[in-house]
């Protein structure tokens, strides 16, 4: 990763922009907006002390969208700057030219559009570390992983991986702005062999700094935990259960619930929460909280995909949906103001009612499952049925006692949202920071 650098400052860039945009008004847009996007990746896998791949790439493009009143053309660019930049401006032209003229099309409104912003939020931060460094910092993690129990005989391989982003957003409304930002990650996933076979399981880190990501030893050694605690297998009947979803489990809920919030869910339909606004659907001490501003949070931003400005809200408040998740144009379907979500949300904090991990939450019911795995998808979004392949650690008198796999859980997400008991504070570092969740009473199958 040190060998390269962008290749264009940001001033460079936004010259750039100012340039497209002018020539797309002359030749005949009547409104247009761009994003120019630079990336600089490497990546290492290593498995059984052998490095299987190492790769350093650099990319960039520019996403052009031209409007001609309500008709909209888009093109990607894989030049930068473009060779022919006329002709590629007039290629959008005529897309637009056969598209439906929509009402609701169009460039955020100026009046929404961030002006400037302190750069503060501590989103880049370069390393200086090489190739080889990375190279030792992967086989060191295995080889930990690899000698930490006797129990776990076997890798699946080592990674790490470095990032950094340089782009800008700009729009014939006078928008202009970018910043630069990083993203780090290592993981490492580990096989353990018991009487009843072999068992895998992993673990990660993912930071914004090269220097917060977990160290190696405490990486190695949780994932071996992860793997050590699947090798005593037992078995379960079908029943109702308390089920506790394992923290990485618990937040894609959360992210099954800012789904059915987002505006493409909305206007068309398709939400088993539509209409929900000022509506209750968590337990009544349940918030949600959207934060944009967190120090080199993972999806820290100063403003959204188009442009527009980002603000610290809470999503649910006292259970309550309190807010959805709109870019200006799903807005616009529902009669409604943008909330600066095109392009995703930023930073989703779940509150917790409860200290401890799921060792704490077993103790707090009879008997049941902690979830740690799912497989599928499983929701069907216009109704809120919820039902996935899951693998889980068994509970008996408020103690993990073994392992089962093969299960399949089913209910519907507007039961299991409202059934919620307690959120423990062992929550990830991720854009949607949620703890281990316990659930009373959902159909697990055998």
């Amino acid at each position: 990763m040190a060998q390269l650098e962008f290749t264009h400052a940001q001033n460079d860039l936004k010259s750039l922009a100012d340039l497209i945009l002018n020539r797309a008004i002359h030749l005949g847009a009547t409104s247009a907006q761009l994003a120019i996007n630079e990336s600089i990746e490497t990546g290492v896998e290593v498995l059984n002390g052998d490095i299987e791949s190492i790769e350093t790439s650099y990319d960039s493009n520019i996403g052009l969208s031209v409007y001609v009143g309500q008709n909209q053309g888009n093109v990607g660019i894989s030049q930068v700057p473009p060779a022919n930049l006329d002709m590629i401006i007039k290629q959008a032209l005529d897309i637009a030219k056969y598209t439906q003229a929509d009402l609701h099309n169009g460039i955020a409104d100026k009046e929404d559009l961030c002006t400037g912003f302190t750069d503060n939020l501590q989103l880049y931060n370069p390393t200086s570390i090489d190739n080889l460094q990375i190279i030792q910092q992967a086989l060191d993690l295995e080889n930990i992983g690899l000698n930490t129990d006797k129990h776990v005989n076997a890798s699946d391989g080592a990674a790490i991986s470095l990032g950094k982003y340089n782009f800008i957003i700009a729009n014939t409304n006078g928008l202009n702005l970018g910043y630069m930002t990083t993203r780090y990650s290592k993981s490492l996933s580990l096989i353990g062999q018991a009487k009843n076979g072999m068992q895998t399981d992993y673990w990660y880190s993912s930071t914004r700094d090269y220097d917060d990501l977990q160290n190696n030893l405490d990486l190695a050694k949780y994932a071996v935990s992860r793997v050590k605690r699947r090798l005593n297998k037992g078995k379960i009947k079908s029943g109702n259960y308390s089920v506790i979803f394992e923290a990485n489990i618990a937040k894609s809920l959360i992210g099954n619930f800012l789904g059915a919030i987002s505006g493409g869910s909305l206007y068309r339909k398709l939400s088993f929460l539509n209409n929900s606004l000022n509506t209750q659907v968590f337990p009544d001490w349940l918030n949600i909280t959207e934060d944009p501003f967190i120090i080199k949070g993972s999806a820290s931003s100063y403003f959204d995909n188009e442009g527009v400005n980002v603000y610290k809200r809470d999503l649910v408040k006292s259970g309550i949906v309190n807010g959805y998740l709109l870019s200006s144009y799903s807005a616009r379907k529902l009669g409604m103001k943008t909330t600066g979500n095109s392009g995703g949300n930023h930073n989703i904090q779940v509150n917790s009612n409860i200290t401890g991990d799921i060792t704490s939450l077993a103790a707090k019911m009879d008997c049941g499952m902690v979830i740690i795995e799912t497989i599928g998808h499983g929701l069907n979004m216009v109704t809120g049925d919820y039902s996935v392949g899951a693998s889980g650690l068994w509970v008996e008198k408020g103690e993990i006692k073994f392992f089962v796999e093969g299960l399949t859980i089913a209910g519907n997400l507007k039961t299991i949202f409202k059934n919620i008991r307690y959120i423990s504070n062992d929550y990830l570092k991720s854009s949607i920071q949620c703890g281990s969740m316990l659930v009373d009473s959902i159909n697990v199958s055998v």
